[in-house]
């Protein structure tokens, strides 16, 4: 009998582990919120800590999607609002008594209602997963024992949007990336170490200290084109040591790197674009799946038919953001968006085949 309770109560942490794994990985959730709570109860000391994390986790949540100079257009919702708002929470770490309630708190916002409030407050926001970016810490080269590269190897993630990543810093990253020049890099440099971990771009970040200042001179490295992002300048305070000060560089740094790539995809969504496409279909039930995937698209506003021929249809897409920002989050529908001369093509991707299971 003890083994099948000790059982149950193992496949119970496994659920609520999966869940908080599920959670962390969700763009529209926030973890890691302590809620503290006393009352005449326990019940009743649970209930006013829980409500009293909303607030906080949806302060969290904005200026996870938002780019920092958004960050005081926050809308002020009241709590039915933010109740409506939250799907689902999840408690670890519980502690209670009588009269009082400690857990750490993940909430679950229900992303369709998060949008509508953010567009009909004209706040540009992220709507999409934005994949790893590669820093690469250099003073003035980089070493991946330098206390520069140590301080951003040992950075812990502030859980924003943009997961910031370090080299592995073993030997094969130490031969590749060693022999780096800050202003002569480019992006085949250093393109094997980002894909080591899975990062789409890559940022130097150089470390230049000054007389009573640290500064920070930020290059991205990608596939494409992007606007140059201004030397960061942190000033060294009275009675700050060297690694509170150059820790201090390194999160004005990281935040210049979020801000950058929040920029290049957060979503505008006061102005409408139209772009014709030639989706490829070779049934009705083909053109049904097409138009149900359009319809999870976030940024489409409407979809109009031009013509249609056997196989093929000529739509008009109404959407918002840029038409990179649109392929994205088509793709994330698994819908292939692409441009061909100048020419649209729309087509359903293929869905991969689930792996079956090995023999046991």
């Amino acid at each position: 009998m003890q083994r099948i309770v000790f059982a149950v109560m193992l496949g119970f942490a496994s659920a609520l582990s999966l869940a908080g794994a599920r959670a962390a990985d969700d763009p529209f959730s926030v973890s890691g919120i302590a809620v503290d709570a006393t009352a005449s109860s326990a019940s009743v000391a649970q209930y006013n800590a829980i409500n009293e994390g909303r607030a906080r986790a949806w302060t969290m949540l904005y200026r996870k999607l938002t780019k920092s100079q958004d960050w005081g257009r926050q809308p002020v919702v009241d709590d039915i609002t933010l109740q409506r708002m939250i799907r689902s929470y999840l408690p670890s770490n519980e502690r209670r008594s009588t009269t009082r309630y400690v857990a750490t708190m993940t909430y679950v916002f229900n992303p369709d209602a998060v949008r509508r409030l953010l567009r009909t407050q004209n706040v540009p926001y992220v709507d999409m997963d934005l994949r790893p970016v590669l820093v690469v810490a250099m003073a003035p080269g980089y070493s991946p024992h330098s206390a520069w590269a140590q301080l951003w190897a040992n950075r812990k993630p502030a859980g924003g949007a943009v997961p910031i990543l370090p080299p592995l810093g073993d030997a094969l990253d130490a031969q590749a990336l060693g022999a780096l020049n800050f202003a002569t890099a480019q992006w085949q440099d250093v393109e094997p170490a980002a894909s080591r971990v899975h990062a789409s771009e890559a940022y130097l970040v150089q470390v230049i200290p000054g007389k009573g200042t640290i500064a920070v001179a930020i290059r991205l490295l990608g596939p494409g084109q992007a606007p140059p992002i201004p030397n960061v300048v942190v000033p060294i305070r009275p009675g700050q040591t060297g690694p509170q000060a150059y820790g201090a560089a390194a999160e004005a740094a990281a935040s210049a790197i979020i801000d950058a790539a929040k920029s290049r995809s957060a979503i505008d969504f006061s102005k409408r674009f139209r772009l014709t496409a030639d989706a490829h279909i070779g049934s009705l039930a083909d053109w049904g799946l097409l138009m149900q995937k359009l319809g999870t698209v976030p940024t489409i506003t409407g979809v109009e038919v031009l013509a249609m021929n056997e196989g093929e249809a000529r739509i008009v897409i109404t959407y918002v953001g840029s038409p990179e920002q649109l392929a994205a989050l088509a793709a994330q529908s698994n819908l292939d968006l692409s441009n061909d001369s100048g020419s649209w093509q729309l087509t359903v991707q293929a869905a991969t085949p689930t792996p079956m299971p090995a023999p046991q």
